[in-house]
């Protein structure tokens, strides 16, 4: 059940993304046709496109965590015995749940002032901006979580040697 609910929220995420693209490209589409064609340029289109990639990021972020797609440096990690890679593990994933828990706490803050700032173009307040912060770095929160119950479940024996 657990299981389920967590790839159901991977999907949304994955979902969500994939729109969020999508709106960045048809928004574009349309400020180059109006602007070209129609000789009219929307006023929304570059704050729209600004939060939109945003938004993008920090949804963006989790997912690739969750696959394994961040760059690092495993050829240096390898020489290590199997121990000292499974620590090194649990302390990339420890600093993965710091860095998002630093952005949602410092974002909210952020969040109290940006409300009473309103974005001309779009005629939103700052915090709707900022709100994806939040919502991306929680959804990293529960990722990092995950890997955090699989990597202590992972624990090598002492002879194990990794590949």
């Amino acid at each position: 059940m657990l299981y389920k609910a967590m790839r159901l929220l991977d999907r949304v995420f994955e979902w969500a993304i994939v729109l969020i693209f999508l709106a960045l490209v048809i928004v574009g589409g349309l400020q180059v046709f109006n602007r070209f064609v129609l000789n009219v340029s929307l006023s929304w289109s570059e704050e729209f496109s600004k939060f939109a990639h945003v938004w993008l990021v920090y949804f963006a972020i989790p997912v690739a965590y969750n696959r394994g797609s961040h760059i690092g440096v495993e050829l240096l990690l390898r020489v290590f015995p199997a121990r000292l890679q499974w620590a090194m593990g649990l302390i990339t994933d420890l600093m993965w749940l710091a860095l998002a828990a630093a952005v949602i706490i410092f974002t909210t803050r952020v969040m109290q002032v940006a409300k009473f700032q309103t974005a001309p173009g779009l005629g939103i307040t700052f915090d709707y901006v900022y709100v994806g912060l939040v919502i991306g770095s929680a959804y990293l929160v529960v990722v990092v979580l995950r890997h955090l119950v699989e990597h202590l479940r992972n624990l090598p024996h002492r002879d194990e040697v990794r590949p």
